[in-house]
């Protein structure tokens, strides 16, 4: 494949993963009721649904020894976490951290959100800068303040889900943010280029127009992969789960090594790896769908929370999670209900919108002076 072939492809492809998850949700979400749930007057979010201005976060975190400072204001920072309200001490808090081309409302309030909601768990999702095109780096900021803010809010440890792109630079996050490690119970990965990606390859320097940041940062040969990966893969009494596909068409190579692996065949306890296809031959699952409706993957990262270490396959049901509807997501065709998220949704785009700011390069963005 020629250089100029290869950028048409990787154009082609960026567009066909943006309108795909743009048509599989309806838009963009933000809902717009600005309620806060965190003061006792105020009318709780309705069930379900992510809210802005729903949890009055209250004194900003305390600096953490060993912490980079953050480079993003606290208030930008704050004001892209939504949350359903916090009325669940029973159960863990979940973070959702959302892949690229995406917003977090956008992804998760007509798949994850509800049906979260549903199994009595608080939720939040945050969403970092330019839909994640960025350099992950900065997107990293949100991902350490939601985490802190939750902690924060409820003194309970955090279970985090995230994908693609949600699933690796968090892991950033907890690296460069040791503060992380004991806030953070679980991290479940769903399609995660852990180890770069072979399929949006970056292109030499001068030889085509400008690609985003996170594009350098995705190249398995990055500074970026090199830094994150260097020493300890799964830092911290965490325990991590990554679910990958090997007919995800991004996330790649699949086999003999998985990039999306984790200390990859090193008995490792704190972690599993799970080829969906390897305990569910002929399941076809996509980079979009393993972290929006596949069945499989929601099972396993249920699994994963609700039982002390990563996912078991065999604990969260065996084969008989092999033959899984897609995930219930008819609430967003019901009267009232489902209206509501979609006027969510639509209402959101003038908030999120497209990409803003984005800066594109000529190559990878530096490393952070706290990596050296």
């Amino acid at each position: 494949m020629t250089i100029m072939s290869r950028h048409k492809f990787r154009s082609a492809l960026l567009a066909a993963v943006l309108c795909s998850t743009l048509m599989a949700c309806g838009g963009v979400s933000e809902p717009v009721n600005t309620t806060a749930a965190g003061n006792d007057s105020a009318t709780p979010p309705a069930p379900g649904q992510t809210v802005p201005g729903s949890v009055d976060w209250g004194q900003p975190p305390p600096q953490f020894a060993g912490d980079p400072a953050f480079d993003v204001s606290q208030t930008t920072l704050d004001n892209n976490i939504l949350c359903t309200g916090f009325a669940h001490p029973d159960k863990p808090p979940i973070l959702l951290v959302h892949g690229t081309f995406t917003t977090g409302p956008e992804q998760y309030d007509w798949t994850y959100v509800p049906l979260l909601d549903q199994l009595g768990y608080d939720v939040c999702v945050v969403t970092y800068p330019d839909r994640g095109l960025g350099d992950q780096q900065v997107s990293a900021e949100y991902v350490v303040n939601a985490v802190h803010r939750i902690y924060q809010k409820t003194g309970r440890k955090i279970e985090m889900i995230g994908h693609s792109q949600g699933a690796t630079m968090p892991r950033w996050a907890i690296k460069w943010w040791p503060s992380l490690q004991s806030e953070i119970s679980d991290f479940v990965m769903e399609a995660g280029p852990n180890h770069g990606t072979t399929i949006l390859g970056v292109v030499p320097s001068g030889a085509l127009p400008l690609e985003p940041a996170a594009f350098y940062q995705f190249a398995p040969d990055s500074k970026f992969v090199a830094v994150l990966n260097k020493g300890d893969e799964t830092p911290g009494d965490i325990a991590y789960t990554s679910l990958y596909s090997t007919t995800d068409e991004l996330v790649e190579p699949s086999a003999p090594v998985p990039t999306a692996a984790l200390d990859w065949q090193q008995n490792n306890p704190q972690v599993t790896n799970i080829n969906l296809q390897d305990v569910c031959p002929g399941h076809i699952v996509d980079h979009v769908t393993i972290g929006t409706t596949d069945p499989l993957a929601f099972a396993l990262a249920i699994d994963a929370i609700t039982h002390a270490g990563p996912a078991n396959f065999e604990r969260a049901g065996g084969m008989t999670l092999c033959s899984l509807p897609l995930l219930d997501i008819s609430g967003l065709a019901q009267p009232g209900t489902g209206a509501a998220v979609l006027l969510g949704i639509l209402q959101g785009e003038a908030s999120y919108g497209l990409p803003t700011g984005l800066d594109l390069s000529a190559g990878e963005p530096p490393l952070k002076p706290y990596t050296q």
